[in-house]
């Protein structure tokens, strides 16, 4: 055989790879400008980041990462070998070459891949020159030969590129994911993966950069032919839909008798037929005018309603912000929504499991600013859901605990549209739990009362009067502090009875504050307490506490 036939191996160089790193935990050590675009890079693949720094050793711009929430943890000191249990990946960006040689070694003994920043022979892999548009990344790498070729490199291939390449790209992932919900069967792999082909190659970028959620559902209805119409074609049947389904809709009732006319509402299908063809497909759209006449079936059809889409509207509980508290059902809807309508309480980790847009409400402040933010989101759903886009509004906890998420519902049904309500864990629940808390606990708390420190127009609600064995639970408490310790006192409350603050429950940056009824107000003033915070009252607070443990975050007492 001639050696000619196969191509030369070129030695020398790195596996290139895409690593998914999603929810892997990345630690990094050091806390300077290096660590702070690892700490960019890390996020931008959607890992945690566990941060090993001294605090005097932090640039300006890690402080800012970890006040935002986006370490997932940062331990206050030098690195020690423990901080490597449960982590994925080691990336060190310190100045001393003798502590990143020991973390190197250590690493190496547990079969943990690290990059020592700056030290290409302590590298299992390295760094390379990026350029990014939206989901596409192209990576230049000299093998640690020359870094600033690399850059050069990237910047040329950067230039060469289509303008807007990256939303092309986006809208080919929307239509494959499309598709995969339209044929899902692990039979139609290769099927999916050629139809999809082609219309990447038939289709110029120009298409393929106009496409949107219509011309998408329009050109899936020729998938299950395996035919790819041109762009020009799919668009005219776009501008003339809404006049083909008016005639349509009052032909197929008055000729097609028996059919199941409620099937136009529940996975409908289209067959166009003329006089001397069944289930005829025109090749050219244009020629639509000249069918006789089109019918709704049930069965036996070569093309699917996608372009009957209706708008769906889904009310999702996001948790207390802990992405692996969040329900199956609500990453389902996460995952296959067309627009996701959040509040800014949302952490990003959560967020993450959106492949759509995301429209966050403007910052809010008082109740008119609150209304106005609420009036903008359920606006933007209107628009999508007319547009027959699937639509998620996510809300912190649950929607319907103090979410006003009836309130959501109520506002959609006027105009139209029904709502499905996935539920959330509410850290009404979360919170005691985290605090090591049991709401009931028997012989100590057998019933719950759970309020909130902003009722309507920002008022205290009525709060009933004391009952030693329940437990009291209230959401939003910090701004009413010292409105809520004189409205239980006056309820007859006990000024020594227990209570806890749960500051950012189920975060990395949790903190546990205990007080008593008589000094909620002075608690959130000396410790500095920030919302979201829960607050429980009640003998159960004490049910299970210990002086000697600390169940998580920062325990202090007041």
């Amino acid at each position: 055989m001639a050696s000619t036939e196969f191509a030369p191996i070129r030695s020398g160089g790195s596996l290139i790879v895409a690593w998914r790193t999603k929810e892997k935990n990345i630690l990094i050590v050091g806390g300077n400008d290096v660590a702070a675009a690892r700490i960019i890079s890390v996020l931008e693949a959607d890992a945690k980041v566990i941060l090993v720094s001294p605090e005097n050793e932090l640039s300006e711009e890690v402080r800012y990462r970890i006040e935002q929430n986006q370490v997932h943890k940062w331990i206050n000191r030098e690195f020690k070998e423990i901080d490597l249990e449960d982590v994925d990946m080691v990336l060190t960006a310190i100045d001393d070459l003798v502590v990143s040689r020991k973390i190197y070694d250590i690493c190496h003994a547990k079969k943990i891949p690290i990059n020592v920043a700056d030290v290409p022979p302590l590298c299992d892999f390295y760094f390379m020159s990026q350029h990014r548009d939206g989901p596409l990344q192209i990576a230049v790498s000299t093998n640690g030969q020359g870094p600033k070729m690399a850059n050069i490199i990237r910047r040329k291939i950067g230039e060469t590129l289509p303008e807007g390449i990256g939303d092309v790209i986006t809208k080919v992932g929307r239509l494959r994911q499309k598709l995969r919900i339209l044929d899902s069967k692990q039979n139609s792999s290769s099927k999916r993966m050629g139809w999809m082909s082609r219309v990447c190659e038939e289709w110029s970028l120009e298409d393929l950069k106009k496409m949107d959620e219509k011309i998408m559902d329009n050109l899936l209805l020729f998938y299950e032919s395996g035919q790819v119409p041109q762009y020009d074609s799919i668009l005219c049947l776009k501008n003339n839909q809404e006049d083909i389904l008016k005639n349509t809709t009052k032909k197929s009732v008055e000729e097609v008798g028996e059919t199941s006319h409620h099937m136009i509402e529940n996975r409908a299908y289209l067959t166009f037929k003329d006089k001397d063809h069944e289930n005829y497909q025109p090749d050219n759209l244009d020629s639509i005018k000249e069918f006789n006449y089109l019918t709704i079936q049930s069965k036996d059809a070569r093309i699917s309603s996608q372009s009957l889409k209706k708008g769906r509207m889904i009310l999702v509980g996001a948790g207390p912000g802990d992405p692996s508290l969040l329900t199956h059902k609500a990453t389902t809807a996460l995952a296959t929504a067309d627009l996701v309508l959040s509040d800014r309480l949302i952490p990003s980790p959560i967020l993450s499991h959106a492949n759509c847009e995301i429209r966050l409400a403007a910052s809010k402040s008082g109740a008119e600013k609150s209304r106005d933010s609420q009036d903008q989101l359920s606006t933007w759903g209107l628009e999508a859901l007319k547009e027959g886009k699937t639509v998620v509004r996510l809300k912190i906890g649950d929607p319907f605990l103090f979410g006003r998420g009836g309130e959501e519902v109520a506002f959609f049904r006027k105009h139209g549209w029904d709502v499905e309500v996935v539920p959330g864990i509410s850290s009404a629940f979360s919170a005691p739990l985290a605090a090591n808390v049991p709401v009931t606990h028997r012989g100590v708390a057998d019933q719950v009362l759970i309020t909130t420190g902003q009722g309507t127009q920002g008022r205290m609600p009525e709060i009933p009067r004391y009952h030693s064995t329940r437990t009291t639970v209230i959401l939003m408490a910090v701004a009413k502090a010292n409105e809520m310790s004189k409205a239980l006192l006056e309820k007859e409350y006990p000024g020594e009875l227990p209570g806890v603050f749960i500051e950012n429950s189920n975060r990395p940056n949790q903190r546990i504050i205990r007080a008593t009824v008589r000094s909620l107000g002075e608690a959130v003033k000396t410790q500095k307490i920030v919302s979201p915070a829960t607050l429980v009252i009640g003998h159960s607070v004490e049910a299970l506490y210990s002086k000697d443990l600390d169940f998580s975050g920062i325990a202090h007492e007041i």
